[in-house]
């Protein structure tokens, strides 16, 4: 597995998937997770924050080195200048290295096919940990909503066993960082020192001189394997703080690239298909996580709603003949 702060399962001993009760019985029949392709989730703008904090990281050193530059070459001041002077300038550099970090990251030669699994953390022995997360209940508790109840070592264990198989370029799994937009500055400092985040920012100050002494730094292959994870980790795990109360925890997965281009293809029969499924009037990307075994479900929850009987005992069905406990949410929720 991808090296991480600490071990996830250390802090987050249990990981709690909200789900219907039909997904339930699909995931408890496959033993799999479904993971869903970034770019087909549901909010794509929170992959724009971090690139946000790339601009704004490399800004004061772009300013750094074309103020240098400017002192050397009156030809390129009279441009800059002429061009809407030098915050102008530095604003757009900032935002070209951006972007074309994330081309490469998400594009040909990267990781274009990058998938995500969502899991909510509560604190043991709390109210939400009995009885599941209101919020979330809004969303399933209509139709019968469960909370699927995991012990997050047992997750851990299966990733390993996974990326053994399929030798996945990112296979991570770690906590969301909530940005809030009034406290930026404190929130930065947090992402920028996740240990697998922090070797990007360390690496570009060595980009950006390479390119504005005119080698062409982001060619250089091992430089672009080395931020190209850290940018998805970065890009993945960063979220508006206004959905906080959740305490998300997800899986990571790049699987290996199927296009040659990308210097991460291997050329090997072991591979993660991709499959897609109907969502609304539209299609969703996906692969399958795991389903060599018995997931380690600690226990179900049957959220609140009008049906809440016939979930409990349609739940109890699905995970017959196992230890796997059935819990009712006492939620004041009907739907």
């Amino acid at each position: 597995m991808t090296e991480i702060e600490e071990r996830t399962s250390d802090v987050y001993p249990e990981l709690f998937h909200y789900t219907s009760a039909d997904a339930l019985r699909n995931i408890f029949k496959t033993s799999c997770f479904w993971a869903t392709h970034f770019s087909d989730l549901n909010d794509s703008s929170e992959f724009s924050r971090f690139a946000l904090k790339i601009q704004k990281f490399i800004l004061p050193i772009v300013r750094k080195k074309l103020q240098s530059i400017m002192k050397n070459n009156a030809d390129l001041a009279t441009k800059i200048h002429a061009a809407g002077g030098l915050d102008l300038a530095c604003e757009h550099d900032a935002h070209m290295f951006s972007n074309l970090m994330f081309q490469q990251t998400f594009g040909e030669e990267g990781l274009k096919d990058t998938f995500l699994c969502s899991f909510c953390y509560h604190s043991p022995k709390t109210y939400e940990a009995e009885n599941g997360l209101l919020s979330q209940w809004r969303g399933y508790g209509s139709g019968g909503g469960v909370a699927i109840v995991l012990d997050t070592r047992g997750i851990e264990k299966l990733m390993e066993r996974e990326k053994g198989i399929f030798d996945h370029p990112v296979n991570h799994i770690g906590s969301i960082s909530y940005d809030d937009d009034e406290k930026r500055h404190e929130h930065d400092e947090n992402i920028r020192e996740r240990k697998l985040v922090r070797p990007l920012f360390d690496l570009f100050p060595k980009i950006l001189e390479d390119f504005y002494s005119g080698i062409p730094g982001f060619s250089v292959p091992e430089d672009l394997e080395r931020i190209l994870t850290p940018c998805i980790v970065g890009t993945t795990l960063l979220k508006h703080h206004a959905f906080h109360e959740e305490n998300e925890v997800r899986i990571v997965v790049s699987p290996v690239p199927r296009d040659r281009t990308s210097i991460f293809y291997m050329d090997r029969q072991e591979r993660k298909p991709i499959r897609y499924r109907r969502k609304g009037d539209g299609e969703v990307r996906y692969i399958e996580l795991f389903g060599t075994g018995p997931l380690p479900i600690k226990r179900v929850i049957v959220g609140p709603s009008r049906i809440q009987n016939v979930t409990v005992e349609d739940v109890t069905r699905i995970i017959a003949g196992t230890d796997i406990k059935v819990v009712r949410s006492r939620t004041p929720f009907r739907g």
